[in-house]
């Protein structure tokens, strides 16, 4: 395990190698990453749904949980009280200001099985079929596996696999903010291109940095998307609301295109398979009301509510 402290970064960064988990002994294992702090969290913990809003979480929570009607989570002290993390988890203490995050760069089982401390399983080798529907043991091995019967035994060939991941710890007042601003970060981290060429190529593009941007967008906008459609001068334009801080924010598309002028501006459902005009025509609505585009046709500007993604096709001259 690696920790890091990264100059101009406001996170801790603890990078992790795990495996090939020991099985000589003939138990699984699963192995977590435990946090601890002095952050009075009263049993409450907050996990991400699927990357966006966050959801309260109450160790010992003893409610009905789906098809297992005799499910309880105090009974079961470690696996009850376990949610899925896609990207963050986060606990805090609002009277004295103090928040925990931590943010993944994968999905992870996580949990808060004791106050100021979170944790997450980031890794597990298990020999028995959790019935789970799998119809096997959780024991992947690098090699792959003998055939099913009446072909083979269905054992497990070579070692078991070796996981490698990052964690980023922050810490502040606010959890949920904490963590969305690192979320997108760790999630879509920067790809390096390299390539070889003869030492004296006139290499005639070096720049120090290139942007599409002409200037910096708001605190809280990430370009999802960026792509050229088939039509020349089309291009789908995916812009996401992060919730770094819970206000509007507001996009000029054009300063996304500072080679062209743009023309025009649809705007389409979140895949967009249609114009989102058109889809607002045939669904039902349920209060009555038509939800706002958020589409300023005089500025060509866009205003993204918090957490929401809008989707557009552009084109330019």
């Amino acid at each position: 395990q690696i920790t890091r402290l990264i100059e101009g970064k406001n996170y801790v960064e603890v990078e992790y190698v795990v495996g090939p988990v020991p099985i000589d002994d003939g138990v699984g294992k699963e192995i977590v990453s435990r946090y601890s702090s002095e952050i009075k969290s009263d049993g409450i913990f907050y996990t991400d749904s699927n990357g966006r809003e966050f959801v309260k979480r109450k160790r010992g929570d003893s409610r009905v949980f789906g098809y297992d009607a005799g499910f309880n989570a105090e009974l079961e002290p470690i696996a009850g009280n376990y949610y899925p993390v896609n990207a963050a988890i986060y606990l805090e203490d609002k009277s004295k200001n103090q928040a925990f995050s931590v943010v993944l760069d994968r999905s992870q089982g996580g949990s808060s099985l004791s106050d100021g401390s979170l944790e997450l399983l980031i890794q597990r080798r298990m020999l028995h079929d959790d019935a789970r529907g799998v119809g096997e043991a959780l024991n992947e091995t690098d090699v792959g596996i003998t055939p099913c019967p009446p072909h083979g035994d269905a054992s497990r060939l070579g070692k078991g696999i070796t996981v490698k991941g990052t964690h980023r710890l922050v810490i502040g007042s606010n959890g949920a903010s904490l963590a969305r601003s690192q979320m997108d970060e760790a999630f879509s981290q920067p790809h390096a291109f390299v390539a070889s060429v003869p030492s004296d190529a006139n290499i005639s593009f070096r720049k120090a940095g290139v942007s599409l941007s002409r200037t910096a967008l708001n605190e809280n906008v990430m370009v999802v998307t960026y792509v050229p459609l088939e039509e020349e001068g089309s291009y789908l334009v995916r812009l996401a609301h992060q919730g770094i801080v819970d206000e509007e924010a507001y996009v000029d598309i054009q300063s996304l295109f500072f080679q062209n002028e743009v023309v025009s501006i649809t705007e389409k459902t979140l895949s967009a398979n249609q114009d989102r005009a058109d889809w607002e025509k045939q669904r039902f609505r349920w209060g009555g009301k038509e939800k706002e585009t958020g589409l300023d046709e005089a500025t060509q500007g866009i205003f993204l509510k918090p957490l929401e993604i809008k989707t557009f096709e552009v084109h330019v001259s």
